[in-house]
Formats: structure tokens, sequence, C-alpha cells
């Protein structure tokens, strides 16, 4: 895949930051949302030097070859520009038991360092801040950035993935209707 060209840049550019047509309320679109379960994860990064979190449920799989994960994040929170500017962070996917940690990374307008009881040793290859105990720590870097409204849409390379512990039998912490919760195995046939 080769990056956009400046045309298709600005192009996309303007899409995302034209004026939203006549839509849904923004409380009916927030009660709808809370409907949509989904994970939870740690962005790491570093502020004054310090180790920072953000908990966020905006990052996804967009592929996997080449392996991109996408998430959206404000860009006038301290993650998200150092997201901007360093062009890289990393994503500690987490178990339910860490629903505290979770819950502090979330408060807003609370400073997001991470306690030292749950820092790791540094990401491998970006020497990233690092959850220990997480399902597994990504390290990223960014491929794409779009600014549109108030966010930053962010397309990124993961160059490494460390799975934790006990990665294949722990439940994955997840966030629905407001609520931290855990993901029960359903007995479907595919």
């Amino acid at each position: 895949m080769t990056a956009p060209t400046d045309e298709r840049r600005a192009a996309a550019l303007r899409a995302a930051t034209k004026p939203a047509p006549k839509c849904l309320a923004a409380p009916d679109f927030a009660a709808s949302m809370r409907k949509l379960a989904s994970g939870v994860v740690v962005v790491t990064t570093e502020v004054d030097g310090q180790p920072w979190g953000v908990t966020l449920s905006s990052v996804s799989s967009f592929s996997a070859d080449p392996a991109r994960i996408s998430l959206s994040i404000k860009k006038t929170t301290a993650t998200g520009a150092y997201i901007a500017e360093h062009e890289q962070f990393g994503v500690a996917i987490l178990p339910h038991a860490m629903a505290d940690l979770a819950n502090a990374l979330a408060a807003p307008g609370s400073p997001k360092f991470i306690p030292e009881e749950h820092l790791g040793e540094p990401s491998p290859t970006l020497t990233l801040p690092v959850i220990e105990g997480a399902i597994y720590n990504l390290e990223c870097t960014v491929a794409y950035v779009v600014e549109a409204i108030d966010h930053l849409l962010v397309i990124a390379d993961v160059v490494s993935a460390c799975a934790g512990e006990h990665a294949d039998t722990v439940s994955p912490l997840t966030f629905f209707d407001r609520t931290f919760g855990s993901f029960a195995a359903g007995n479907s046939e595919r």
C-alpha cells in the first residue's frame, strides 16, 4: 500500500473537516453508542518523561497484512499531542482483572501517570511504557492521521506484539453501557 497523494490527502481532510449534515441529536447518538460493547485498552506514551496511559475503547483492528490498528483520540489531550508529535504509542489490551486501572486512567481531567505497580519492562523496539499483566502489549508507529472535528483518527502499524503470561486464559475487559465488565464466550457454531 502506498501513501496517499497530496490531492487525496487534501480531499480526505476537506471531507473530515466539513460541517456535518443534519443528523441524530447528540444525546440520542450517545445513548445508541452506549449499547455498543467494545474491548478496553490503555494507550501508553510519556508525558514529562514519565509513563502515561489513557483508557480507550475506540481502538480496533484495521488490517492483518500489514498489521494495523485504528483509534480515535481527542487531539487536545496529552496523549493526542504525543501521538501527533512522536508518531508512536503503545497499546495494552486489558484483562477483566484490571478494571480499576482502566477506571483510574479514564477519569476526565485527571493526570494519567501509570502507577508504578502496573509497569513492566519498557517495550522491546520503541521503549514505550508496558502494562504488566496486560493480555497483550503492542508497539505502534503512526501510518496515517486524519484530523476530524476535535479528534485524531489514527491508523498505525503494529511493529511488535508481546503476549502476557496468561493471554490465552484470561477474560478481556469490556465496556458496555458506561460499565466495565467481562466477556463470556458463548456456545455458537461457525
